[in-house]
Parts: C-alpha cells; structure tokens; sequence
C-alpha cells in the first residue's frame, strides 16, 4: 500500500519508529472513519480518504510529535 510505503520512508528520513496498526471496525467507530486509508496520530485523525505524501506525513509528524 502507498500509504505504508510513505510511512516508511519518514520513519527512516527522521529516525523515528511509528506504531502502524490496521485498525478494525471498533476505532473506525470511535474515531468516526467512514473513508480509508485514514491516518492517526497521537490519537488525532490528521487525514482519510487520501494517500499522504511522505512531505504531507512528515508535516504532521512535525507539528504533533517533534514540539
């Protein structure tokens, strides 16, 4: 999958390890994903329905992870 390939790749680029998780119909309740992919983190939904570049990732790694 795109998306996963992309995640990959900004683990590597900022030497970082992310905790990639398929998630089952309970967090697409929870957190009210109706499209995938969709992308979490720290809890937040930051995108669904698009594959995110690995810049469009590494922004939302930045601004919620690295303060």
């Amino acid at each position: 999958m795109k998306i996963l390939k992309n995640l990959s790749k900004v683990e590597r680029e900022l030497d970082m390890e992310f905790n990639i998780e398929k998630i089952d119909s309970t967090y697409k309740k929870k957190y009210n994903i109706n499209v995938i992919p969709a992308l979490m983190i720290e809890d937040k939904v930051v995108s669904t329905g698009n594959v995110l570049t690995d810049r469009e990732i590494k922004n939302y790694v930045k601004e919620l992870c690295l303060d």
